[in-house]
């Protein structure tokens, strides 16, 4: 998801980072959050003024069409796949990207999405919680800020936040009374959102989502306790030991998740 805000995919910064595992043979889907902030080796960008780092969502940026630094396929996405099997020994094999006007036209068209915040959820600088505890009802907008608050009171629950979101997603588009607007959004979705994925691929992912048990979607992100996350705003994050991300995502692919 990036945090471009026109419907053009020409630039943007990769707000939120996940990856999916979907495994065919049992059904099995599980998706892990991969901090925004995570301090990176981006490949090719070295005539940036000889950048070599930053953190993870700059490298979405520079891939983009509009920046130009990226020469292979996918552009921002092409990008951020590399760089994830540079740093982790990854290989991503299909990308989704959707920008905020695209995300907030989707939830609109699916009228809307019910979600259970469960813990206080404040932004910089407010000493009052922006939702308390409990049950609400988001149009597009709404659950885009949801899932956009940044704060150091909740610097990783941003990423479940995100999570929470996907799956009342998932809940009102296969409701019955969505299911009827499916080819409306289909439709939506091939002018509005850039993946690589096949009309065929597509089919066959919604078939099985259809047929899933949120219950049984693995959600998870990269432990906190793997991290060093400094209390200023804006500030990059650090693995504590070298290989520990490579090794939590390395197991995710194998099926093996971590415990948050």
């Amino acid at each position: 998801g990036t945090d471009f805000r026109w419907r053009s995919y020409l630039y943007g910064m990769a707000d939120s980072i996940m990856i999916m595992r979907v495994d065919f043979t049992t059904g099995e889907v599980a998706i892990m959050g991969i901090p925004r902030g995570l301090w990176v080796e981006i490949p090719d960008v070295e005539e940036d003024d000889g950048r070599t780092h930053g953190k993870i969502t700059s490298a979405y940026f520079f891939g983009t069409e509009g920046m130009g630094y990226y020469s292979g396929e996918g552009y921002g996405a092409g990008l951020l796949a590399e760089t994830i099997r540079f740093n982790y020994g990854i290989e991503i094999d299909r990308y989704i990207v959707v920008n905020m006007k695209a995300f907030i036209d989707i939830i609109d068209i699916i009228g809307g999405i019910k979600v259970y915040n469960p813990y206080p959820l404040y932004s910089y600088q407010e000493s009052d919680p922006k939702f308390e505890i409990g049950g609400y009802f988001f149009s597009g907008y709404d659950a885009l800020m949801y899932a956009r608050y940044r704060d150091p009171r909740n610097s990783l629950d941003r990423i479940d936040r995100q999570a929470i979101v996907m799956k009342a997603v998932h809940e009102q588009v296969f409701s019955l009374s969505i299911i009827p607007k499916i080819p409306k959004i289909i439709g939506f979705y091939k002018d509005y959102v850039m993946t690589d994925l096949s009309l065929a691929e597509i089919s066959q992912l919604a078939c099985m989502a259809a047929k899933t048990d949120l219950d049984q979607v693995i959600l998870t992100r990269i432990p906190k306790d793997l991290l060093y996350i400094p209390d200023w705003e804006g500030s990059p994050w650090a693995e504590k030991e070298p290989g520990s991300i490579s090794k939590v995502l390395k197991d995710f692919f194998e099926g093996i998740y971590p415990d948050q």
